[in-house]
């Protein structure tokens, strides 16, 4: 290298000294098509390459392996004395149309072929003994720290153009010829929770065609597994307690969620392996099968909706429930039966406007926009209509009221006027009378309400009250 140097800073000054000789006459020999007339500095390369290099380049390329794999044995070298020379090899690769022009031929063919050569050798050695002896967590270790250094080796005396060829021939060597070995460790890293793990081996193994497949059957079927087992160790209690239930499902999708958003980085096969898993064991599980139908699960959930829309003191704040919902919602999007969820839901929705029992006309609201985000507007139709028909009813009763002016009917009477078609109600299956005292209220409000809107019909249903 210091010959070099010495040489090409002397060609530098002497071509400088010769620029008159290269503007005029070596142009215009050139211009005349004579090939073997070259620029100064030019032909100190051509020299260069004759006299010296090509004598001398299989050892100096040996030379230069051997460097580097000390370097790769943890010993120090000269990295700017290999990346002199390696510099040459690139310097002396003349266009013979272009002369002041560099190719990478002679590089390539002298260095860079020997170089992958020499590091596929070095890491199949090295990579079979460092399996056969350590684990396989160790093992995916030992490849990031190598490829890193792989890659610090090109920024530090590689020419750029090696980056591709030389990652790929570390990522067959290193990862394609042991995935069978790091495929079969997958199931044990799932089951012992090694987060950092299942991360570096989705790293290292998306680098390689297809290395990621098998993993995701992996993690679907282990997923479906877990959920399984973690409803049938609650199924006794789960099967008559929503909350339960729920709960213990959201433990298991949050669980391997955030796996899948962390050592798998989204990656959208991890997410559908994910979702069929949670599809497979919330439709078909122990309380499924104990209860004997498969809308067991959207029963549960309607009925866990209904416990959080209640009012109850035992009831989270506002901004805690809107954060649950959410967590419904995961749930609710594996039901296969929706339509048995949105039966049990306007069942319950009805008692609690009927009753005044919602917790928060906002939080059922946002339930509902979060159903008609998943589900569709059709799905939510008849829901925000009964709410549509609560503020209906109370502009009727205000405006009833008004009516009566001073005339004093001698209770406190008030109607829910509900549209048929809108809410899950049944007519009652026994004759009922109501007291006398409230005869009077509604045949005012029967009369009413036939001014108001001439040819409906009201239907009374007092088992409501």
């Amino acid at each position: 290298k210091k010959e070099w140097d010495r040489y090409t800073t002397a060609m530098k000054y002497i071509e400088h000294l010769f620029a008159y000789l290269n503007r005029h006459w070596i142009k215009r020999e050139s211009d005349d098509g004579k090939k073997e007339v070259f620029e100064v500095y030019v032909l100190a390369l051509i020299i260069w390459r004759q006299t010296l290099f090509t004598p001398l380049k299989s050892r100096l390329t040996n030379a230069l392996l051997a460097l580097i794999e000390k370097e790769r044995n943890g010993e120090q070298i000269d990295t700017t004395l290999v990346q002199g020379v390696v510099n040459g090899y690139v310097m002396i690769g003349l266009n013979k149309d272009k002369p002041r022009d560099h190719t990478l031929d002679i590089y390539k063919q002298y260095f860079e072929e020997q170089f992958l050569s020499a590091t596929e050798v070095y890491y199949t050695a090295e990579s079979s003994q460092f399996i056969s002896v350590n684990s396989v967590s160790d093992y995916m270790k030992k490849v990031v720290t190598r490829l890193d250094e792989e890659l610090k080796r090109v920024t530090d005396y590689l020419h750029p153009d090696t980056q591709k060829e030389l990652i790929a021939k570390c990522d067959r060597v290193l990862i394609d010829k042991h995935r069978d070995t790091i495929w079969a460790e997958f199931k044990n890293l799932l089951e012992d929770d090694k987060l950092e793990d299942l991360g570096r081996m989705y790293q290292l193994l998306s680098r390689i065609e297809r290395g990621l497949e098998p993993l995701k059957e992996i993690l679907e079927k282990h997923v479906q597994d877990k959920g399984t087992d973690a409803v049938q160790s609650v199924v006794k209690t789960a099967i008559t307690n929503p909350k339960i239930y729920v709960e213990t499902v959201l433990k298991v999708h949050k669980k391997y969620n955030d796996l899948v958003n962390t050592a798998f980085r989204t990656d959208s096969g991890f997410v559908a392996a994910l979702d069929k898993a949670c599809r497979r064991f919330i439709n078909d599980n122990a309380v499924t099968k104990l209860a004997k139908s498969s809308s067991k699960s959207p029963e549960l959930l309607a009925k866990y909706c209904d416990m959080l829309l209640k009012k109850s003191p035992k009831n989270p704040e506002e901004q805690e429930t809107t954060r649950i919902l959410d967590d419904v919602m995961l749930v609710f999007k594996y039901i296969e039966d929706k339509d048995v969820f949105q039966t049990f839901y306007s069942k319950m929705l009805a008692k609690r406007l009927i009753h005044s029992t919602s917790a928060s006309e906002y939080l059922e609201g946002q339930m509902i926009s979060r159903l008609k985000q998943n589900c569709g507007y059709e799905y939510t139709s008849k829901l925000a209509r009964m709410f549509n028909d609560m503020a209906l009813s109370r502009e009727l009763q205000e405006r009833f009221k008004n009516s009566l002016g001073s005339k004093d009917v001698g209770v406190d009477f008030s109607v829910l006027v509900l549209a048929t078609g809108s809410w899950p109600l049944q007519p009652p299956s026994t004759n009922f009378l109501i007291p006398k005292e409230l005869q009077q209220c509604e045949q005012l409000f029967s009369k009413f309400y036939s001014n108001e809107h001439s040819g409906r019909k009201l239907n009374w249903l007092h088992q409501f009250s």
